[in-house]
């Protein structure tokens, strides 16, 4: 038997012992029901069987279900007339912990504490070359006589790969949350937040050293976020003001990272370096100070304002251009980054409801990015630590950015159960570092809301935006050989419509109908005047993007405890995305490279739900849940009617198909003890032409050698078995 069901299978010996006992002599009814109480202490045991070839770190991702016991839930409340205590903690010694305490002396202090820590669990089957370290470290080695034998020509980086050692890739992130508050005054209170994340761990990453020798890390990640904020609040029933400060502190304690070249173990100045070196994320502080305040006006009226002044920098030191010897050295422009922005954040809002059937809002808001960094003046730069060569622009361009956005909103009921509802926003956007210099949209939004019928209600949403830009710099894509005509997705020139209409159906009290129907789509111009004669030609990148979705449900509640519940929704997302495949030449400007790729995404998701409460003298609970969701990813490649290009391989169609079913079953003995069991069956499937198992079945693929971080299926079947207190 596996080792894995042995504690399950115990464990439902020892529930249903008790319960035969308890059947021989029916007990009185409790006077108490276990709802009565706020106090409660549930142990859990809990073991998952796995399916042959299970990815179970997959099964697990954000959640630690080792098999085990544990006190899985603790809640217990005290309170007074004049105190209030909590106390609460989950899944304790596991990796997913938390813990959480709250004291309220009412009207004098509130204090709050939690900690919380969230698992991410990439996979239990990777290997590498690379030697791990504990903790993480920022340097990378693989053995040196695997690095001289694959240089000398004695083995192959193939032959290699098979000492590869297997390691778990995992990372943690730790919160600790502190919050205080202080009543001085009637009117008056000071507060405080303390915030502490911490991340540990691996994670996959990148390293390359060219298009021939593309490396797959255990990205090591050592990283430490405080967060602190203060603030004074004085309010009373004409309005409120606060004054707060806000600081965010962040430390990297692995940067830079190093890490070995598989290929070489010396350096060379035409074969690339021994090793590959980048820059992580640098230390950074944030400093800033926030005034906000209400004030209530005539006619159920209210103003807010909100202004915040910051300040971020950054001064890490900065790493060479190389790190192989074999190159000459460039001298940097300074040693340290020396990186500096003010940013400045406003906003202003204004509603009001002048009568009862009238309802309006009006907002303003900035955001100004001031980047303070002083230029750095390059001539030279190395690319993939082989080349040496000029660099154009002669400088960096520090990226700024200013937005400003305006929101008004009205709201006419004219009938108690019909409301009409328009609102328009106006955002432009004006930076640097981007293709496009500025950007302008206008949205409007349109919606109806009705209840007319007692059985009938409904809601038909519409919005229709529109974004333009200028200020196009063609020259930047010049410099670094792209089409003039290239557009990035996120400033381009769009055109969006959505449409959305929500209804529910209520026959009867006890049986209720619900639906939605959307429709969106996003289409940007496929032809733009370059030149100087004006000529159309054709735009590369998004050309368009649709979405259509559907949904219908209903819920049942024949009577009170008993209820049951299903819906199906339908999704549907399709994108085009033109391209040019062109050397410089000749070939650069010929229509006939032309290729296009239409993106088809389609996911079916069903849910049902069951949950019969007090049966079986009142003490018995069972919910049920069923999950399906399938998903399909399509990408056809098309060609020009009369291209030069070679014919096209399509590729097949990614798909995922998850399926969890859960079933909870509680008896409650007494009103202060409980019992349960819970079974879980979840089962994942998918088909990834990129990296699924039949495409990457050897750690090294010609010129890449991975992880072996794949895309794997899982079937598992977990039991738990459950004892709860009450008090």
């Amino acid at each position: 038997m596996p080792m894995r069901l042995r504690c399950s299978l115990a464990l439902v010996t020892c529930l249903l012992a008790p319960a035969t006992l308890l059947a021989q002599e029916p007990p009185a009814a409790p006077p108490l029901s276990p709802d009565s109480f706020e106090n409660y202490a549930e142990f859990t045991v809990r073991g998952t069987a796995f399916a042959e070839g299970s990815d179970e770190a997959r099964f697990m991702r954000y959640r630690d279900l080792r098999n085990g016991g544990t006190l899985d839930v603790l809640r217990m409340t005290k309170a007074s007339d004049s105190k209030w205590f909590n106390v609460q903690a989950d899944h304790v010694g596991y990796r997913d912990q938390r813990f959480y305490g709250a004291l309220n002396d009412y009207g004098k202090l509130k204090v709050s504490f939690e900690y919380n820590q969230i698992p991410l669990f990439f996979s239990d089957t990777t290997r590498t070359l690379y030697s791990p370290t504990s903790p993480p470290s920022g340097t990378l080695r693989i053995d040196d006589g695997i690095q001289s034998g694959i240089q000398n020509g004695t083995t192959t980086i193939g032959a290699a790969s098979s000492l590869a050692q297997p390691f778990d890739l995992r990372l943690k992130r730790s919160i600790t949350d502190v919050r205080a508050s202080y009543n001085v005054t009637p009117d008056m209170d000071v507060s405080f937040l303390y915030r502490s994340t911490a991340k540990t761990g691996n994670q996959p990453w990148a390293g390359t050293f060219g298009f021939s020798n593309a490396v797959e890390l255990p990205g090591p990640v050592d990283t430490h976020t405080n967060e602190i904020g203060a603030a004074l609040e004085w309010g009373n029933q004409r309005g409120s003001a606060r004054v707060g400060y806000d600081g965010s502190f962040f430390r990297n304690n692995v940067d830079p990272l190093v890490w070995d070249n598989p290929l070489r173990i010396t350096d060379s100045p035409t074969a690339g370096p021994f090793q590959g070196r980048m820059s992580l994320w640098p230390d950074s502080n944030l400093n800033a100070v926030n005034v906000s305040g209400s004030l209530n006006l005539p006619s159920r009226s209210r103003a807010t304002a909100y202004v915040s002044v910051g300040n971020w920098t950054q001064n890490d030191i900065l790493i060479p251009f190389t790190i192989n010897t074999a190159l000459p050295a460039i001298p940097l422009d300074r040693a340290t980054a020396e990186a500096e922005a003010h940013v400045t954040s406003m906003n202003y809002t204004f509603t009001s409801r002048p009568s009862n059937s009238l309802w309006v809002s009006a907002r303003f808001w900035t955001y100004d990015f001031d980047n303070r960094t002083p230029l750095f003046h390059v001539n030279q730069t190395v690319t993939y630590d082989t080349n040496v060569s000029t660099f154009p622009p002669g400088t960096t361009s520090p990226y700024t950015l200013d937005c400003k956005a305006f929101d008004a909103e009205v709201s006419y009921t004219p009938w108690k159960s019909s409301a009409f509802r328009a609102g328009y926003t106006r955002s432009d956007i004006n930076q640097t570092f981007r293709y496009v210099d500025s950007t302008g949209e206008n949205v409007l939004r349109l919606s109806w809301d009705t209840s007319r019928l007692d059985w009938l209600t409904l809601r038909a949403v519409y919005e229709h935006s529109k974004r333009t830009g200028s200020g196009f710099d063609d020259q930047v894509l010049d410099d670094i050989g792209e089409q003039d005509s290239l557009r990035q997705f996120d400033v381009s020139d769009r055109t969006a419509n959505r449409f959305s209409l929500l209804m529910q159906v209520t026959p009867m009290a006890s049986l209720a109908f619900h639906g939605t129907i959307a429709a969106g789509n996003e289409d940007r111009p496929e032809t733009t005047p370059t030149g100087a004669n004006g000529a159309l030609e054709p735009v590369f990148g998004l050309l368009s993007n649709d979405n259509h979705s559907y949904s219908l449900g209903a819920d049942y509640v024949p009577r009170q405890n008993v209820s049951f519940g299903a819906e199906y929704v339908w999704e549907r997302y399709n994108t085009l995305q033109k391209s040019r495949q062109a050397n410089p030449g000749p070939e650069f400007d010929d229509p006939r490279r032309d290729w296009t790729t239409d993106g088809a995404d389609k996911a079916n998701t069903f849910t049902a739900s069951m949950d019969l409460l007090k049966l079986l003298q009142k003490k018995t609970d069972l919910r049920a849940t069923y999950d399906y969701s399938h998903a399909e990813t399509q990408y056809i490649y098309g060609l020009a009617p009369n291209s030069t290009l070679p014919p096209v391989s399509q590729l097949p169609p990614v798909i995922n198909t998850l399926q969890r079913l859960t079933a909870d079953l509680r008896y409650h003995f007494t009103s202060h003890f409980g019992a349960g069991f819970v079974y879980w069956f979840d089962k994942y499937s998918v088909d990834d032409f990129a990296s699924g198992p039949e495409t990457l079945t050897s750690l090294y693929m010609p010129s890449f050698l991975t992880l072996g971080y794949l895309s794997r299926p899982y079937t598992a079947h977990t039991f738990s078995g459950r004892f709860t207190y009450y008090w």
